[in-house]
């Protein structure tokens, strides 16, 4: 029997997570597909940006297969909307670095404008958002069209595609987090 709802893979903040965490046992496994076996597995923690600071990121939820469960003993996570997997650099960040290219600052120029981490984060954040494109704009052509562009530069076009799909939904013009709000998926996931 599938479960009624799908459990999210982004929400917007803690208190979402506290939600999600209330409502696991209605949900079927995304590994097994067993409903009631999953259960809060701890916090997702992480560094800030600028400081040493430990914030939350996310939850980690378990499919139970201790005692009699019946479940698979997997885990995955349900994060927040403004995580970038892997990185500390949350996604507010990367859009105004990619912005800040585009409008016409080196690469270089561009990070210590930001002024988060070393330099070489920057560089590997921007090539992990170069490879991530072709990714994004399938997911971006299945909610919408692409728009009519003059930009030459690619990135450019799937930014003004991302306006289109998800610009309404941005807070304070995160289009990247609203990207992962909507899509339920991760803006640098290939």
């Amino acid at each position: 029997m599938a479960a009624p709802f799908a459990l999210p893979h982004f929400v917007r903040d803690e208190t979402a997570l506290a939600t999600v965490l209330l409502t696991i046992k209605l949900v079927g496994c995304p590994h097994c597909r067993k409903t009631g076996m999953l259960i809060g597995h701890g916090f997702l923690r992480g560094y800030a940006e600028r400081s040493s600071e430990v914030l939350v990121r996310g939850r980690r939820i378990f499919c139970s297969n201790r005692g009699r469960q019946r479940g698979c003993g997997r885990t995955f996570s349900v994060k927040l909307t403004t995580v970038l997997a892997g990185f500390v650099v949350r996604t507010l960040t990367l859009w105004f670095f990619a912005s800040s290219v585009l409008a016409g600052l080196t690469r270089r120029a561009a990070w210590l404008r930001e002024g988060a981490l070393s330099l070489s984060s920057g560089y590997r954040l921007w090539r992990r958002l170069r490879a991530a494109q072709s990714t994004l704009r399938v997911q971006l052509c299945r909610e919408a069209p692409a728009p009519v562009s003059r930009a030459p530069d690619p990135l450019a076009q799937l930014f003004e595609h991302l306006g289109v799909v998800v610009g309404a939904r941005a807070v304070g013009g995160d289009l990247l987090e609203a990207f992962q709000s909507h899509v339920q998926r991760g803006v640098l996931e290939r």
